[in-house]
C-alpha cells in the first residue's frame, strides 16, 4: 500500500504487541483510509474488523507494506554522540536525518533478506533514544551488515546491536567484518538462518552486552556455532562496544578482543584438562584406614583419597563409637594427618577416655570417677597427639549450629591446617532440615572437598530396624535422615553386627561391606573387624559363620 493512494487515519496501541507484553506507546498501529493497518513496532500487516468505536483487531497477510521505504531519506552523516565516522555510516548505508536546525533526529538501519534485496529498516529516534522497525526486519533475514561482506574470512564479530556493529568495525580500523543479530531475544533463529556464511568463517567471536539478557543470549548461540568456531567476548571494562568507541578505550577493547577465550561445551574436557585430570589422579594421596578394618586398604587402593566425601554408616549400638575411636587413634598415632572432630552428643571430656582408651588398652569409661589419674590420663593423651594431632568440638548437647560447624570446619582446616574432618553423627546435626535443605548441606560438604582437598568422614545411623530383621541385612539408602547423604558421598561403607549372638566371637564381629567406592568402582565385601574385650581395641577378624550352611545369606 502505497502512501500516494491511502491517508493515515489514526494511531492506535496495537493489539498484537500489547498480547505479547511488548506496546509501551499508544500509537504503534497505524490506521489507512483503505482500512489497512501497519504496526511500527512489530511489523504486522492486516485491516480493521470492527468500526472505530471498537476494539481494532488484525489478521496475518502475505501482502508486504512497502510504505516505509519513503522513510528511507537523509544522508550519511557522522553521529558525534556515538564517536561514529560518516565512512562507517555510509559503509553500512545508514542514513541520518536532520531538523531544520541541523540537529540529527533520526537514524535509519536498513535491513537485507537472503537475496540481498533491502526489505526493511529499523529507524531510532535521537530524543528518546528508541527503536522502532519497519518492513520486513524478521530474523530469517540477513544479519544486519551481513550483505556487506563475502562469505569466508579469518574472523567475524557478532553484536548484540546495530550501533555496537558500527563501532566494532570503526575499532578495528575496517579490517575485519563485524554484523549484528537483529533482535537480541531471538537471535537464536537469526544465527541459525545464517549457520552457513558464519561457518565460513575461522573464527566466530559473539560480542554481547555486558549485562545479565547480553550473557544469557550469548550463551544461546555459543552452542549453534560449535566450539572450534566461536569465541565468547566478555567486556569488562564498559557495557558495549560503543561505549569503549565513545570512552576512547579502543586499545582495551582491542585486547579484550584479542584475548578472549575459545567456548567450551560445559562438561565436555579439552585434551588439556583430561590430562591435567590424569595427572591429579595419578598424584592422588591416600590416607590409610586401620589393619583392624577389615581388607578396606586393599579394596580402597590403600585407603581414603584426599578430597573424598566418605559416609560410615551403622545401626545405633553396633560399636560405632569404639569404630570411631580407632579410627581417631589411628590418624592420630599412624599417620601425618591432623584431624579435626565434630562430636555432636559427645562431651569433649568423653571423647578424650575413649580415645585413651584405645591407646592403653584400659576401657576408663569403666573405671570409677575417683579411681582415675588425671596426670597419667593426659599424660597418654599427650603420647598419642591430642595437643598436635586432633582438635575436638563438642557441644555435648546433642545438636549443633550448621554454620558454626561449617564456620570452625574451615577454622580447622584454613588455620590450624587439619586434614581429615569426623563429624558424629551427622543426623543430629541436620535433624531439623528438610530433604531440600539437607541436599544444600552435602553440597557444601562437597565443595569443601574439592576447595581444601580435605577429606571429610560422616558418621551416620540408619533407621531403626524392622523387628526380627537380620542384624547385617542393610543398605546405605537406611541412613537416617535423607538418601541424599549415601547419594552425595565418594565412598560409603556399612559396619553391621549381630549383638545379641550368643556365640562371644560371632557378638564381637563387625562385618564390613562397600557399596559405593566411586574413585575405583570397586564394591562389595570389605573383611571383617573383631573387638578385643581383653585388649580394648580392634583386630582384623574374619567371618565367625564361616563354612555354615547359611554363610551365602549375608
Amino acid at each position: 500500500m502505497g502512501k500516494d493512494k491511502n491517508k493515515l487515519i489514526r494511531k492506535e496501541q496495537c493489539p498484537d504487541c500489547k498480547s505479547k507484553g511488548k506496546d509501551t506507546s499508544k500509537d504503534n498501529l497505524a490506521i489507512y483510509s483503505d482500512g489497512q493497518t501497519h504496526c511500527f513496532a512489530c511489523g504486522a500487516h492486516g485491516f480493521v474488523a470492527h468500526t472505530e468505536s471498537k476494539p481494532i483487531q488484525i489478521k496475518d497477510t502475505k501482502e508486504q507494506d512497502d510504505s516505509w521505504i519513503h522513510e528511507y531519506r537523509g544522508e550519511f552523516y557522522s553521529l558525534p554522540d556515538r564517536s561514529l565516522r560518516a565512512e562507517t555510516l555510509e559503509k553500512y548505508k545508514i542514513k541520518a536525518e536532520k531538523d531544520s536546525k541541523g540537529n540529527i533526529i533520526k537514524h535509519h538501519y536498513p535491513y537485507h533478506n537472503q537475496k540481498g534485496e533491502m526489505v526493511g529498516m529499523k529507524t531510532r529516534i535521537v530524543a528518546n533514544k528508541k527503536f522502532y522497525g519497519s518492513g520486513d526486519t524478521s530474523n530469517t533475514n540477513k544479519l544486519f551488515g551481513q550483505n556487506l561482506f563475502r562469505a569466508g574470512g579469518k574472523f567475524v564479530t557478532i553484536t548484540e546491536g546495530e550501533l555496537d556493529c558500527l563501532s566494532t568495525y570503526e575499532m578495528f580500523g575496517s579490517r575485519w567484518p563485524a554484523v549484528s543479530v537483529n533482535n537480541g531475544a531471538h537471535c537464536v533463529a537469526n544465527v541459525k538462518a545464517n549457520l552457513t556464511w558464519l561457518d565460513s568463517f575461522e573464527t566466530v567471536i559473539i560480542c554481547f552486552d555486558n549485562d545479565e539478557d547480553g550473557r544469557e543470549a550469548a550463551k544461546k548461540i555459543a552452542p549453534i556455532l560449535g566450539p572450534n568456531k566461536c569465541k565468547i567476548l566478555t567486556l569488562a571494562k564498559h557495557k558495549d562496544a560503543n561505549d569503549y568507541l565513545t570512552a576512547g578505550d579502543t586499545k582495551a577493547f582491542y585486547d579484550e578482543w584479542w584475548e578472549c577465550p575459545k567456548y567450551t561445551v560445559s562438561g565436555v574436557a579439552t585434551i588439556e584438562e583430561m590430562r591435567a585430570a590424569l595427572m591429579e589422579y595419578r598424584d592422588t594421596e591416600l590416607i590409610p584406614l586401620p589393619e583392624s578394618f577389615g581388607n578396606l586398604n586393599y579394596m580402597m587402593r590403600g585407603g581414603i583419597a584426599r578430597g573424598e566425601l566418605v559416609s560410615i554408616i551403622a545401626h545405633t549400638s553396633i560399636g560405632k563409637t569404639t569404630i570411631l575411636n580407632e579410627l581417631i587413634y589411628h590418624f592420630a598415632t599412624e599417620t601425618k594427618e591432623k584431624i579435626g572432630c565434630f562430636m555432636v552428643e559427645d562431651n569433649i571430656d568423653e571423647t578424650i577416655r575413649k580415645v585413651v582408651s584405645v591407646h592403653t588398652g584400659e576401657n576408663l569409661q569403666l573405671v570409677q570417677p575417683k579411681d582415675l589419674n588425671v596426670d597419667n590420663i593426659m599424660d597418654e593423651a599427650l603420647d598419642i597427639g591430642f595437643a598436635s594431632k586432633i582438635q575436638l568440638h563438642s557441644d555435648g548437647g546433642g545438636s549443633i549450629d550448621l554454620e558454626e560447624m561449617f564456620s570452625k570446619i574451615r577454622f580447622f582446616v584454613k588455620g590450624l591446617g587439619c586434614t581429615v574432618i569426623l563429624v558424629d553423627p551427622l543426623h543430629t546435626a541436620i535433624k531439623n532440615l528438610s530433604n531440600e535443605n539437607i541436599e544444600e548441606v552435602m553440597d557444601r560438604f562437597i565443595k569443601l572437598c574439592k576447595e581444601t582437598k580435605v577429606s571429610v568422614i560422616l558418621s551416620t545411623h540408619t533407621r531403626k530396624p524392622d523387628d526380627g530383621a537380620h542384624p547385617h541385612k542393610i543398605s546405605e539408602y537406611d541412613v537416617k535422615g535423607s538418601g541424599a547423604i549415601p547419594q552425595a558421598c565418594h565412598t560409603n561403607i556399612l559396619f553391621s553386627r549381630d549383638k545379641l549372638a550368643e556365640d562371644e566371637y560371632t557378638k564381637n564381629s563387625t562385618r564390613i561391606r562397600v557399596p559405593k567406592l566411586r574413585r575405583t568402582g570397586q564394591t562389595g565385601e570389605g573383611g571383617w573387624a573383631y573387638f578385643n574385650p581383653d585388649k580394648a581395641r580392634l583386630e582384623k577378624g574374619h567371618n565367625p559363620d564361616m563354612g555354615k550352611d547359611n554363610s551365602a545369606d549375608f
